[in-house]
């Protein structure tokens, strides 16, 4: 339906085409089985914090502008849409009506904090805990267990459990493990085709830690730029190239560079 880091108008090419409300962050289309979930910097206004944590979860905030949350409407179609048989769409706003696709994704669970709500007033809020499907081999429960990275696999190995995906009846803490293999393997996997060098710069690390030479990772295209959760989109950087990936002048020139530099690496 939606391809990965494209963007779309959301009335012209998402509600015209599959209805659901047209304003807010949860949109629940009355004749179809989608759920489609919106983020955006604007959200910082009304308390709303969303992002990706560094175990490859996106933490998302449920719907309310004022006073405690609830768990109907939008917030309870998130959290029952694996019993209701809904996919649930995630998409980013880059302006105004125009959003970028993430992924498709799965509610795994939730937890509840107190924030400010619009006025100003601390209350109950839902973070909403879910899990960026992949394109890869699907795995059974028995699996999860041996897919377990470790720094003494091969690149092969390591590629092969970051791009593990889950199937629909697996359990929320079994998806969560495998979420979180998965991006603990995309790291191991940097750092071991660096083999202890910055891939940026091809300076050796600058000092070694218990686990190795200290190299940071550092994601190509960021995942809520639709970024594939991917070997191919992670590079090892010493910390001067990887601040400079983030904040010099040059910074988009520089990622360009280093995309290329990558692709050269994996046809390798």
């Amino acid at each position: 339906m939606f391809a990965i880091g494209k963007v779309y108008d959301r009335q012209g090419d998402i509600h015209w085409k599959y209805g659901g409300q047209q304003r807010g962050g949860i949109s629940t289309p009355a004749n179809f089985p989608f759920i489609f979930v919106f983020t955006g910097e604007s959200g910082s206004r009304y308390g709303y914090e969303d992002k990706f944590a560094d175990d490859g979860i996106f933490y998302y905030t449920g719907e309310g502008q004022v006073g405690d949350m609830e768990m109907v409407r939008g917030n309870r179609a998130i959290l029952e849409h694996g019993k209701n048989n809904k996919d649930i769409f995630l998409f980013e706003y880059i302006h105004k009506g125009r959003v970028r696709y993430i992924g498709k994704v799965s509610c795994i669970g939730y937890h509840t904090e107190q924030k400010p709500d619009r006025t100003g007033e601390y209350r109950r809020v839902y973070i909403f805990h879910l899990a960026l499907e992949n394109d890869g081999k699907y795995i059974t429960v028995k699996e999860i267990a041996m897919r377990r990275p470790k720094r003494s696999f091969s690149l092969d190995k390591l590629k092969e459990i970051a791009v593990a995906t889950y199937t629909g009846n697996m359990a929320p803490r079994e998806i969560r493990e495998i979420v979180r293999n998965r991006s603990t393997a995309i790291r191991m996997y940097a750092l071991k085709r660096s083999q202890g060098r910055c891939e940026g710069c091809g300076r050796d690390a600058p000092f070694h830690t218990y686990e190795g030479p200290y190299l940071e990772v550092h994601h190509l295209l960021r995942l809520s730029d639709g970024g594939p959760d991917h070997p191919s989109n992670v590079i090892a950087l010493c910390p001067n190239c990887h601040r400079r990936a983030h904040y010099s002048i040059d910074a988009h020139k520089y990622n360009q560079k280093l995309i290329s530099m990558i692709k050269a690496i994996e046809k390798q």
